[in-house]
């Protein structure tokens, strides 16, 4: 130093602008482990209540992945084509992929209940009602590659003969696998395999698709619960308002063709006979 003395004066030092009072920070910490605490219990009151009415009701007992075949055959119920996403189908993505998220297929699905209303009208009544189409192994390779949640990985109850099936597809070659057997092919994944092939490749061919009356008629007596009388409520009033048959070779009004019923339409005909 210039005037020879080395030892630091007062004003050098870092002076605390701060009490030494350790209380403000113990508080704080307390009321924020207070506050996780609530919150944890909260939850675990909430999630607890969720599983009670789950229990309790079989109306909300529906999996992931049981109502993704319903969105398949209903796609404007879809997460990717309704305008408010938010709260709606959370297990299910639309931003880079339209489909279920794999890891929660088999967890109960978080919808509206005129949703889940939907889904059991349709269960109940045309879960079964859907024509047989050819199923070609390197057509299945790719559906398998796209909707994740039929891989075994992700389907914990994959019967061992369809994991057999999906370890081997290459052998199959041009083979037909809706050929096989129900224990090999589960019916309820040619299903999803129909419905991903509808919406993803042919859609156009769907929409653009005329029905005669005659055909409509058909159709309608081999698989009856198509009927006006169970829809018109629910489709709509229009829905096969003024289908009469007064002019059998006359195409049906294409506001009168609810989506389903085109897409079950399209795929009679384009069925193994």
């Amino acid at each position: 130093m210039a005037n020879g003395n080395s030892e630091l004066s007062e004003k050098d030092f870092i002076h605390e602008e701060y009490g030494r009072n350790p209380f403000p920070f113990w508080g704080w910490l307390i009321a924020v482990l207070g506050f996780s605490l609530l919150f944890s219990l909260a939850l675990s009151k909430y999630t607890a209540v969720l599983s009670d009415q789950y229990a309790d009701s079989p109306f909300l007992r529906v999996t992931n992945r049981e109502i993704s075949l319903f969105l398949w055959q209903n796609p404007n119920h879809m997460r990717a084509h309704v305008k408010s996403k938010n709260g709606y189908l959370p297990a299910f993505q639309y931003a880079e992929k339209i489909g279920l998220n794999p890891e929660y297929a088999d967890d109960y699905v978080q919808a509206p209940p005129e949703l889940l209303f939907l889904y059991h009208t349709w269960h109940r009544l045309l879960s079964d009602e859907f024509p047989i189409r050819a199923i070609s192994a390197e057509e299945f390779q790719v559906f398998l590659e796209d909707v994740e949640e039929w891989q075994p990985r992700y389907w914990n109850q994959a019967p061992k003969e369809y994991v057999h099936l999906t370890e081997d597809l290459g052998s199959y070659g041009k083979k037909n696998l809706n050929l096989l057997p129900a224990e090999i092919l589960p019916i309820r994944v040619r299903q999803a395999f129909i419905g991903w092939k509808n919406y993803f490749y042919e859609g156009d061919k769907i929409n653009e698709m005329v029905v005669a009356e005659n055909e409509l008629e058909k159709f309608i007596k081999q698989y009856p619960h198509y009927a006006r009388n169970y829809w018109r409520n629910i489709a709509g009033d229009s829905y096969l308002k003024t289908f009469t048959l007064k002019g059998p070779a006359e195409p049906v009004l294409s506001e009168q063709i609810a989506p389903f019923l085109r897409v079950a339409l399209f795929n009679e005909q384009k069925g193994e006979k």
